[in-house]
């Protein structure tokens, strides 16, 4: 940024600091203006600028040589005379121009490259695109808006947008993107800049911390007026919302905070939290006006806090990991750190990765564990302390990660849990102890604990992954030094924190320790970890491994253990959180008081009465709970009662069994989630494929193998490659013909929203049983199978078909059918007897079932993951699948490598967002979409091949609301701070519309009516929202009022559909953004809507930086939506 003649001359650097936090623009004008310092800019940073115009300088010579056209644009001139040079370049049409410079109004910049193309514009039969270098091994989001910016000033110049524009990394390779799949986000984000700059003076704009404070050049500035102000976000372990929350309530600083009365405000934190957070505020404003640090030791709940410290061991292990953040989420691990007893006095080990590629992280990992197994095999009583979760963390995920090449790893990872060998003192001391420190880094509480004065010169972590970068560039050898310098004084600060928490730990308070019979059960080898390894060994074989689709079989083995892990792990890290950590654990509700040992007596059971603080939860009426903390079932949430402030109820309810069993129902207690299912019969039918592939190439199961290829559908009459169905035709007769032909294949159709898969699905599976063909349906749950079972026998009925047909169930989910009956009891089952089978991937999967059926269906196979598909596949010679990748898919916890992640959809198209004709059925006419939402959602989502059907035409809304029309996509902003995953705001906005909606006209294809419940669909991100807007409407309307996330009504329809995405911005996200702004999230929540889709949401969610490149695509998308603003009614 430049001042000239009183403006503000930008660039896209610029840019990237306004979407990053808007005060550091405020920041940058008060350096301007000489008022403030920049945090000094280090050695390394200096150095690598001087690597990257190397760098840049070494791809113009090679450029050169290939481009014998070429100009350089001297950098000496003044930025209007560059300007100048570049455009007459430009038009003289040099092949390659260095270091042109891009004028468009104030905001300007150097593109290191343009290089001309084939492309016609308005300069002649050429164009030009953008090339930049950038000295790191990792293209970034502010590469990317660099980049863009540059591409639009050129189309301004030639008239045209350029198609791709190219980044040239470090390690020399060229990345490619489409510049259609930026620009609004771009567009957006600068149309926000130029408004904040031409209001400068009269924002006012206040700093808060944000995630970008930890690459701030401005930290100490910002430092600076929170100390000064004593601002409220000084205070240890306080959130945003919170912050916000209390701001409501005028408490503002630390001092005001401190001398609130916990009983005396009213304000949705949770109790026991709130009173924490005084009680913070107040050690820290003792500080303030005394100077003096202190702590005080807490007195933790039992089996918290102290009561997890062991017996110290001469063995034990203290242990640090650093991390380079990346796209997928997980941090690729450089660095890993022990400091250990060695034979004279205390060592440090680290293994470090030679360069940012998987091969040298798995290298170490493999080392790591090698050394684990020797030290815990002469230390049996050891264990591996750590401080905080990361390490835990990231050691599961690459025991996950590798395991098709590491299995041993994995297996000793597993090991380590189950044993409980991991000890985060974070967790303890958090529970243990509370200090006058801002926070409960390792970095602020050491010097008041225990006195540890650090001498490397990197402080923070995000230090070292920025001289990770550098050295990656560089090879510096002191670079690599200061690195490893930095984690060994987090390893030796870990072990003096572990020595004070020996110190203070009360006598009464007996060592932490598992029996010595669940020491000696987790050394004991699984059977299936012995399976993996065998198989895996079987495909290292020579012959095997030059099949293609070894890797991906490789990578599919023990994909189901993968997949549950997480759960497990979860279930295992609340057992050692309190009632108040649970409290703030949005999949629990924590710290549940009993109001009466004595139940209600209901019809086929007894309801217990909670009460519980305000905070926010998933769970909701019908959901199953556990105990948290001892993973036991409790019962069934019959009703939740919201009663702020802190005095909410929550019913449950005991079947007359279960009652009997319980005994005493606990007097306080967490309510969660039931842990993962039981997956071994899924295990055991991939195991089975995966042996017949090593044994006979996979031809007991060529359907499988088909999918796998991704070719094109062997069928009987139709050549490989041409298009399968003659689109002018009836669709649901050609796919009947298609599907008639398969040889032991694999087929895909692809039915986007309202286009009758459902509706298809019966017909074809009628017209095969018709044939004599036994057939299989099956999809990702009970629902959705009954679903199409309702449509196959309302069908059948109709054209006067019988059939005998079973579904597997259990008392939970009855079919109740005419046709079908439903079978509980686990017994083989004689498949003369039916025509048509139901059930689950656990019935399929079974052994009984082997290629027992001609055909299998799968529904939703868009959300039905690779490994389970194969699994269920294992049962029938033909494999249809039925969804739309573009739609929701399963959600994956695991770690995997490889297509292993992907649904069976996603894994056949790739990166398609629709299938080609000749690979599969694209079913195109939409019953659902009126024309406007149609639109939309076909050019988003479709490549514009779905189209909206004549019945469409025959359906509208006589609303009489003034913005919002009958027809159509209406995006309303919303005004709002500090929310995550609950907007008061929003819900409110909500209920009024549906109020003001309520008995007004509609016609459709069925006649005329009045709007009812029925035909209103509200959806949420988040089931805390969802929970509160349900609690909102139910004062006024019925229990059937439909309102939840997205997933809940993937497939359902409605007139009328509202989504309150419910955040405030992109800080207040309690997931990653990629989960908030996904395609296929918005692609459902919008395309249930027949007629009217309003979407509310605050557009501060889009002036955020994106995290990811994928990030970017996503917010970018989201930006289309702001076509559609209106204001909202009041």
């Amino acid at each position: 940024m430049k001042i000239k003649n009183k403006k503000f001359l930008t660039s896209p650097s610029d840019l990237n600091n306004f979407v990053s936090c808007k005060y550091l623009i405020q920041n940058e004008i008060k350096f301007l203006y000489k008022e403030i310092k920049r945090n000094e800019e280090s050695i390394d940073q200096k150095l690598l600028k001087e690597f990257g115009i190397k760098h840049e300088k070494k791809h113009f010579d090679l450029l050169k040589k290939y481009y014998k056209k070429n100009i350089s644009i001297k950098q000496d001139l003044t930025e209007e005379e560059r300007y100048k040079k570049t455009i007459e370049a430009i038009k003289k049409g040099y092949d390659l121009i260095y270091h042109a410079y891009l004028i468009d109004g104030d905001f300007r910049g150097e593109a290191d490259f343009l290089i001309k193309v084939d492309t016609a514009s308005d300069l002649g039969d050429f164009s030009y695109e953008v090339y930049d270098t950038k000295i790191t091994r990792k293209p970034k989001p502010r590469h990317i808006y660099q980049i863009t910016a540059y591409s639009y000033i050129l189309s301004t110049i030639q008239g045209i947008l350029p198609e791709r524009m190219y980044l040239i990394d470090g390690a020399d390779i060229t990345h490619q993107y489409k510049i259609k799949e930026f620009i609004d986000f771009y567009h957006y984000t600068k149309k926000n800049f130029d408004k904040f700059l031409k209001n400068i003076l009269k924002e006012k704009v206040y700093p808060e911390k944000c995630s970008h404070c930890n690459f701030c050049n401005y930290t100490d500035e910002c430092e600076k007026i929170w100390e000064k102000d004593n601002y409220i976000n000084q205070v240890a372990k306080i959130n945003r919302s919170q912050i916000e929350k209390l701001k409501k309530v005028n408490i503002t600083t630390v001092k005001q905070l401190a001398e609130a009365n916990p009983d005396k405000l009213k304000i949705k934190i949770n109790k026991q939290a709130l009173k924490d957070r005084i009680s913070q505020a107040q050690l820290q404003e003792e500080k303030r006006e005394t100077g003096v640090n202190k702590y005080i030791i807490l007195n933790p709940d039992k089996g918290k806090g102290f009561y997890k410290l062991p017996e110290p061991d001469e063995g034990d292990l203290f242990f640090d990991i650093e991390g380079f953040p990346q796209e997928d989420g997980r941090g690729f691990e450089y660095l890993h750190g022990i400091y250990f007893k060695g034979k004279n006095d205390y060592e440090f080990k680290y293994f470090w990765a030679k360069d940012f590629k998987k091969k040298y992280e798995k290298e170490n990992f493999i080392e790591l564990i090698n050394f684990f197994k020797d030290h815990f095999k002469k230390y049996p009583k050891a264990y591996l302390y750590h401080y905080n979760s990361y390490e835990k963390r990231s050691l599961r995920q690459l025991a996950s990660l590798y395991s098709s090449d590491f299995p041993e790893g994995s297996n000793f990872v597993d090991t380590l849990l189950r044993g409980e060998k991991f000890v985060d003192l974070f967790l303890i001391i958090n529970q243990s102890a509370r200090t006058s420190e801002k926070d409960m880094s390792l970095k602020s509480i050491e010097g008041v604990l225990y006195n540890f004065k650090r001498k490397g010169d990197v402080k923070k972590a995000e230090d070292s992954v920025k001289l990770y970068d550098f050295w990656m560039a560089s090879k510096n050898e002191n670079t690599k030094k200061d690195i490893i310098e930095y984690n060994k004084e987090d390893c030796v600060s870990t072990y003096q924190l572990r020595e004070f928490l020996i110190k203070n730990k009360p006598e009464s308070i007996a060592w932490y320790s598992i029996t010595p019979e669940a020491e000696k059960k987790s050394y004991d080898k699984k059977p299936w970890e012995e399976v993996e390894v065998e198989l895996l060994k079987a495909l290292d074989k020579k012959e095997i491994t030059k099949n293609p689709l070894t890797q991906t079989i490789r990578n599919l083995v023990g994909f189901h253990r993968r997949e549950q892990k997480p759960e497990w792990w979860e279930m295992y890290d609340r057992m050692e959180k309190t009632h108040d950590e649970l409290e703030d654990d949005a999949e629990c509700i924590g710290q549940c008081i009993l109001q009466s040992p004595k139940p209600e007596k209901v019809d086929k059971g007894y309801i217990f009465t909670y009460q519980f603080n305000d905070q926010d939860y998933k769970l909701k009426k019908d959901s199953s709970v556990y105990n948290a903390h001892m993973n036991t079932s409790i019962g069934k949430i019959d009703e939740i009662i919201e009663q702020s402030p802190n005095k909410n109820i929550v019913k449950i309810k005991l079947g007359e069994k279960k009652y009997k069993s319980m005994g005493e129902m606990p007097s306080l207690v967490s309510l969660s989630r039931r842990g993962a299912p039981s997956i071994a019969v899924l295990e055991q039918a991939l195991n089975r494929f995966v042996l017949d592939f090593i044994n006979k190439k996979g031809s007991s199961y060529k359907s499988i193998i088909d999918l796998l290829n991704r070719g094109n559908p062997d069928l009987k009459e139709i050549k490989s490659g041409d298009q399968l169905i003659n689109e002018s035709e009836d669709i649901t007769d050609e796919s009947v013909k298609v599907v008639k032909q398969m040889k032991n294949t694999c087929l895909s159709i692809q039915g986007p929203p309202g286009t009758g898969k459902t509706y298809n699905s019966a017909k074809i599976i009628i017209e095969l049983m018709k044939d004599g063909k036994k057939v299989g349906v099956s999809s990702n749950s009970h629902e959705a199978i009954k679903n199409l079972l309702s449509e196959i026998e309302r069908q059948a009925k109709a054209d006067g078909f019988t059939f005998k047909g079973m579904k597997k169930s259990n008392s939970t989910n009855l079919f109740n059918g005419e046709f079908i009956i439903d079978i509980i009891q686990d017994k083989p089952i004689n498949t003369r007897d039916f025509s048509l089978f139901a059930g689950t991937a656990w019935f399929f999967s079974n052994v009984r079932m082997n290629q027992s059926l001609d055909y299998l269906f799968i529904d939703e196979a868009g959300q039905v993951s690779l490994a389970n598909t194969i699994s269920m596949a294992t049962c029938a010679k033909n494999l249809v699948l039925i969804g739309d990748q573009m739609q929701l898919s399963q959600p994956i916890r695991g770690t995997h490598e490889g297509y292993a992640k992907l649904s069976s959809l996603d894994y056949i198209l790739e990166d398609r967002d629709t299938i080609p004709p000749g690979q599969g059925i694209f079913l195109r006419e939409t019953r659902r979409l009126n024309k406007e939402i149609c639109k939309y959602i076909s050019d988003s989502f479709y490549d514009s091949r779905l189209i909206p059907h004549e019945v469409t035409k025959s359906r509208s809304l006589k609303l009489g609301l003034k913005n919002i029309e009958d027809e159509g996509i209406f995006f309303i902003p919303t005004d709002h701070f500090g929310n995550s995953q609950r907007s008061d705001e929003e819900a409110e906005i909500v209920s009024d519309y549906y109020s003001k909606i309520m008995k007004k006209d509609f016609e459709d294809e069925n006649g005329k009516g009045k709007i009812e419940i029925k035909n209103i669909t509200v959806v949420a991100p988040f089931n805390v929202q969802a929970n509160n807007i349900k609690q909102k409407l139910l004062k006024k309307y019925s229990e059937d009022t439909r309102v939840g996330t997205i997933d809940l009504f993937q497939g359902q329809e409605a007139k009328i559909v509202f989504i309150s995405m419910t955040s405030s911005d992109a800080e207040n996200l309690p997931r990653h953004k990629d989960f908030f702004f996904n395609r296929n999230r918005l692609n459902v929540a919008i395309s249930r809507a027949q007629n009217v889709a309003v979407i509310l949401f605050n557009p501060n969610l889009l002036l955020a930086s994106a995290n990811t490149i994928h990030e970017m695509r996503l917010m970018n998308n989201f930006c289309k939506l702001l076509l559609f603003e209106i204001k909202n009614e009041k």
